[in-house]
């Protein structure tokens, strides 16, 4: 198995399926409310996987962590707006699986297989221990660029408003120290505290999916919905644990 081919494909679809859902906000959409596009999903999607696969073949090619991991984050929210207008759509779903497919390339350097979710889900907190300085300044580079394409959209629609640029160069060290401070955001909370939420959908997931993949994601997006009371945050939790399920389960038929 090529890991790198199976991680671009993953990304892809995960972030491609998790909007085709029939939740609230796609529903209302459809029957003419303002929102985000479905077509502006699946182009981001398909648009910023690519430099996941990039990671990869770095860390295969490395044979470790490199100096700088979050440069994908930064790479893959530059390439997600091409073809397209609006703004950041996959901002948080980007954030949250840069550690997680680096913990997952490296388990698989160490043992050959991607099918311990509970091995990569701990090893994620050593991902962020062993992030670097150049790590944090692509963090930054990363939420600013998210808050610029925000900008010129909401510009765009005649609706401005002023970006904001927080400061993490030189503040801090790695990003679990950085992240240490923003755990207010549903995101990054996630990620420093081990994906709780991302495994809790993977097994959801995997529980019904006689159901499809699809369906049971509806069904967990209404349990998570009233726990999160963010409707953004909640789809990205579900766009990681699809993650996590195609790719513990490649072989799985998961589409009914």
């Amino acid at each position: 198995m090529d890991i790198r081919r199976e991680i671009l494909r993953n990304v892809i679809l995960c972030q491609s399926l998790e909007p085709l859902g029939k939740k609230p906000g796609r529903v209302a959409r459809e029957q003419g409310a303002p929102g985000t596009k479905l077509e502006y999903f699946i182009l981001a999607a398909v648009n910023s996987s690519w430099s996941f696969y990039d990671l990869a073949d770095r860390i295969l090619e490395a044979g470790k962590q490199p100096d700088s991991i979050f440069d994908t984050a930064y790479e893959a929210q530059n390439a997600s707006v091409r073809s397209r207008f609006g703004g950041k759509v996959n901002y948080g779903q980007t954030y949250m699986l840069v550690p997680l497919i680096t913990a997952q390339v490296l388990h698989f350097l160490e043992t050959g297989d991607t099918d311990d979710v509970e091995s990569v889900l701990r090893r994620s907190a050593d991902v962020l221990r062993d992030t670097t300085e150049k790590d944090v300044e692509y963090l930054e580079k990363f939420v600013h660029l998210g808050y610029q394409q925000s900008a010129r959209h909401r510009e765009r629609i005649g609706k401005p408003k002023p970006p904001r640029f927080p400061k993490f160069t030189g503040k801090y060290s790695n990003i679990l120290d950085a992240s240490r401070d923003y755990t207010h955001i549903h995101t990054v909370r996630e990620v420093a505290d081990g994906y709780p939420h991302c495994e809790r959908v993977y097994r959801f997931l995997l529980h019904n999916v006689e159901e499809g993949l699809l369906p049971s994601s509806d069904l967990i997006y209404q349990l998570l919905l009233p726990e999160l009371q963010r409707p953004d945050a909640a789809a990205d939790m579900i766009a990681v644990g699809m993650y996590l399920v195609l790719s513990q389960h490649p072989e799985t038929a998961l589409f009914l």
